[in-house]
């Protein structure tokens, strides 16, 4: 992974790569945070790593192949068995419009439509897949895309996004217009203003864009949010940060890993009952605290505390209470109807999709 990231490179990419010895993305983002937190990887801007002097003199001492080995030996292989083909991984209809998004960012005939429409569309689209109500709307003296909804106190937000699709891949301050925006921004009454496209160039539409308070919204970090969205269930009071000048898209970013982390303590949690309970009993969040303790996760015991109270609602119901303490970090829980727990979640998700 160091070495993927010698020259700056993107972190999508290099959890591609990672898919080729076996990781999957959330596994490889968690050893892309180990190896941040080691020093021997940087983040020199959103969503992309580089490695650090320290990473690559580091690489430079250890024997690392440049390719998976298959382990067998060569006689153990049986001659008159099919040989093995990998396949590509299933495509869905997420992966089709994150293609079309980023194709349009750069082709403003894309798909054969007027000049901008397909990724004004694609844009609208994405929003929709995070749970927005957006719409393209386009056409002279109007916005090119609105996006709605409500936030945790029931007031409706609106905000509005100008799509720039170049067919360099780079937006720059003279693609812009303030009387445009600031007219389209009065017109549609919204809270906020992005401007989207592939890549924006310089130092001055950022410094002209945090002073208007306008969002540059990169599509490789609007499909990172996307992904993000369903795979940690982000609320949208939460995605909204990505609206926020100038520090929204960080804010986001920190919420985005602490979810992560919190997946990958429920996930630590679940299989460590799973081999503890028989031998130990029921078990507690201290108890799983010193269990835990020396893991690379290493979760602290507020954060056990957290995924306990989770798991344990009775919506979920995979840990049961048996026994509560004064303290509650001493209450006792098993784990119980594991598979049932999760069967019963994935009737209600596929009941509240259907209703959508």
């Amino acid at each position: 992974m160091i070495q993927a990231a010698e020259n700056d490179s993107i972190r999508n990419d290099i959890y591609a790569q990672a898919k080729n010895y076996g990781l999957n993305t959330e596994k490889a983002r968690w050893i892309a945070g180990f190896l941040l937190e080691a020093g021997l990887l940087e983040e020199p801007r959103y969503l992309h790593l580089k490695a650090t002097s320290l990473g690559k003199q580091f690489v430079s001492r250890l024997p690392l192949f440049n390719e998976v080995l298959n382990i067998e030996d060569e006689t153990d292989v049986d001659e008159s068995k099919e040989p093995v083909v990998a396949t590509e991984p299933e495509r869905t209809l997420a992966d089709e419009l994150f293609d079309r998004l980023g194709e349009s960012s750069k082709d403003p005939m894309a798909f054969g439509k007027a000049s901008g429409v397909a990724f004004e569309e694609s844009i609208a689209e994405t929003f929709c897949y995070m749970g927005f109500d957006a719409k393209r709307i386009g056409g002279a003296g109007d916005t090119d895309v609105i996006i709605r909804w409500k936030d945790s106190e029931g007031k409706n937000i609106i905000a509005i996004a100008d799509g720039k699709s170049k067919s360099s891949g780079t937006v720059s301050h003279s693609d812009i217009s303030d009387v445009a925006i600031d007219m389209h921004k009065e017109k549609n009454n919204a809270d906020y203003v992005a401007i989207v496209g592939a890549s924006f160039s310089g130092d001055t539409i950022r410094n002209h864009a945090r002073k208007k308070k306008f969002a540059l919204i990169t599509v490789e970090e609007l499909i990172e949010v996307a992904r993000s969205s369903h795979a940690l269930g982000l609320s949208l009071d939460e995605i909204a940060y990505i609206f926020q000048v100038p520090d929204g898209l960080s804010k986001l970013d920190g919420i985005m890993e602490a979810k992560r982390r919190q997946m990958d303590i429920i996930t630590l949690v679940i299989s460590q009952f799973r081999q503890e309970q028989e031998l130990l009993g029921n078990l507690s969040p201290r108890d799983l605290y010193l269990l835990l303790r020396a893991t690379t996760i290493s979760p602290t015991l507020e954060e056990l505390m957290d995924v306990f109270h989770i798991l344990s609602k009775h919506e979920i119901g995979i840990l049961v209470l048996v026994s509560k303490a004064s303290a509650s970090e001493n209450s006792t829980y098993m784990l119980a109807h594991g598979k049932s727990a999760v069967n019963r979640l994935r009737a209600i998700v596929t009941a509240i999709e259907s209703g959508l």
